[in-house]
């Protein structure tokens, strides 16, 4: 999600960024908005209650941002660091770099960001109240403000996982029987549940007169909340035993290699096209001196492939980040996401023995999962 953001700024050293997908609520939120003022003081004028459907606008976002911000600084006081607030097409989310490793972590992390909601609709509703008779348009906005803070809260609270409930429902069955995979299991299966039902809510709310935009909507939420309950199963699955397998266990040890006097046009043709590998380690006098991979081929002009050797392309040894073979495979996968590289080299007793690739480690994980073992 982040690739595919834009950068508002950082709070507490939290980057705040927007999907592109967020475009789309913020305009029609607007236009949902100048509707209802509309309708509620036709005695505006149209450029006055537009500005005002702006204003509520970007304060409900606002609204998000705080809420996600609750989540997250419970979780850097609890030890767990966020990298990312994103706001999207149905709502925002916080990226942290691990999951709550114990059952109360991940109560107060879920139930932070309601919490949260719950003090702002108070707030915007004491606003309310001292505004009104001064203005009626601040009145209107801190209103709808009350309202929208309230329904996000209380939507957030229902147990089904990813939403905060889900969370807090995961982290009350995680507590009570001590199996934080169970807990997951229940929270996804709770998850599943709600979001079918939205979706059953949704068919019937579009089959009604000026209701189709709603009944799709809540369609939408229901795919979604549906697509991440069982992404975020099997990448907690993947990542539980990533913890509990060894990159020793899993080592690659016949790796690919390539003279680093060879040209990048010969190594394409000779060796990449015909085996099917996108990196080798380089060797010069028996030694390996390097890595290079398919993405390396950007450092080079397409005309100089011929004449260049791939000595001048690899990433030197030295650069490269290793591994050994007990460390486990769940902290190379985090080496590899947070580089960005895809072949690590195991390295024992000062000597490469073989590599490990982000494909084999997924393999392997889906194998165990697969198998139940």
């Amino acid at each position: 999600m982040l690739e595919s953001s834009f950068r508002l700024g950082t709070v507490f050293g939290i980057r705040i960024g927007v999907h592109y997908t967020w475009v789309i609520v913020f305009f029609l939120l607007i236009s949902s908005l100048f509707a209802v003022f509309r309708n509620a003081h036709s005695e505006w004028s149209s450029h006055a209650t537009l500005l005002t459907a702006l204003l509520a606008t970007l304060l409900f976002f606002v609204s998000i941002i705080l809420h996600e911000l609750g989540h997250s600084l419970i979780a850097i006081a609890r030890g767990i660091k966020v990298r990312a607030i994103t706001l999207f097409v149905f709502g925002g989310v916080a990226q942290t770099e691990k999951d709550a490793d114990t059952a109360a972590t991940e109560f107060f992390i879920a139930i932070a960001g309601p919490l949260v909601s719950f003090a702002l609709a108070g707030l915007f509703y004491l606003l309310k109240l001292w505004l009104m008779p001064y203005s009626e348009t601040a009145t209107a906005i801190f209103d709808w403000l009350t309202t929208i803070n309230l329904v996000v809260a209380i939507f957030n609270l229902i147990p089904g996982f990813p939403m905060d409930g889900g969370r807090v429902f995961r982290a009350l069955v995680w507590r009570i029987t001590g199996n934080a995979g169970k807990g997951m299991e229940w929270a996804v299966m709770s998850g599943k549940i709600v979001a079918y039902g939205l979706m059953v809510t949704g068919m019937l709310v579009a089959l009604q007169p000026a209701t189709l935009i709603n009944g799709l909507w809540l369609i939408g939420i229901s795919w979604f909340l549906l697509a991440v309950a069982e992404d975020s199963k099997r990448a907690y699955f993947r990542e539980h035993l990533a913890g509990h397998v060894s990159v020793g266990d899993v080592t690659q040890k016949e790796v690919p290699t390539i003279a680093a006097d060879m040209s990048i046009l010969d190594w394409i043709d000779k060796k990449m096209l015909l085996t099917g590998h996108r990196a080798c380690l380089v060797i010069k006098d028996n030694q390996t001196i390097g890595l290079v991979s398919l993405s390396d081929i950007v450092k080079c002009p397409r005309e100089q492939w011929s004449s260049t050797p791939v000595r001048e392309i690899m990433t030197p040894l030295k650069r490269l980040y290793i591994a050994k073979p007990n460390n486990s495979i769940l902290e190379v996968l985090q080496i590899m996401n947070e580089y960005g590289i895809n072949q690590v080299p195991v390295v024992d007793e000062g000597k490469i023995v073989g590599w490990i690739d982000r494909e084999h480690i997924l393999k392997i994980l889906q194998l165990h999962i697969d198998t139940g073992r």
